[in-house]
């Protein structure tokens, strides 16, 4: 794990906030209320079709 990185040539992507505990957890509580509301809507939708097959 000695390596460090010396050159910002070819990185794709890369965080200026890597270092703030508070963006970090605000970034996570994003993601996990995007991905909680994508299932939301997906299990309402299915649970909406299915009824109408019934």
């Amino acid at each position: 794990m000695g390596t460090s990185i010396t050159s910002w040539e070819n990185v794709s992507a890369y965080f200026t906030f890597a270092d703030n505990p508070m963006a970090l957890v605000l970034f996570a509580v994003g993601v996990v209320g995007i991905v909680g509301g994508l299932i939301g809507s997906i299990v309402k939708h299915e649970n909406e079709a299915f009824e109408a097959h019934k």
